[in-house]
């Protein structure tokens, strides 16, 4: 699984990535995490997709965008995308 999380640093983008890591932490998962912060990255993919900031893309596929989801819903996603690969 890849997850991408995707907006300039600022304390929404922040407390998303920290909602990620700690639902993953609880979850035992390890997975491929990359932030995106740059805004030559985030226009790059932004001309691929409309997407506002901060963002939550999983698998290619915008869980959220323009706000955060709570550790809990993260990890309820999560586990159930798991739960189908497996």
């Amino acid at each position: 699984m890849k997850i991408v999380i995707v907006g300039q640093e600022c304390p929404l983008q922040k407390k998303l990535v920290q909602n990620v890591l700690d639902a993953l932490h609880e979850l035992q998962l390890e997975c491929q995490i990359d932030v995106v912060h740059e805004m030559k990255d985030i226009l790059e993919i932004e001309a691929h997709q409309l997407l506002l900031t901060p963002a939550l893309i999983v698998d290619k596929h915008i869980l959220c965008e323009g706000h955060i989801w709570e550790k809990e819903h993260i990890k309820h996603f999560l586990a159930h995308a798991c739960s189908k690969n497996a």
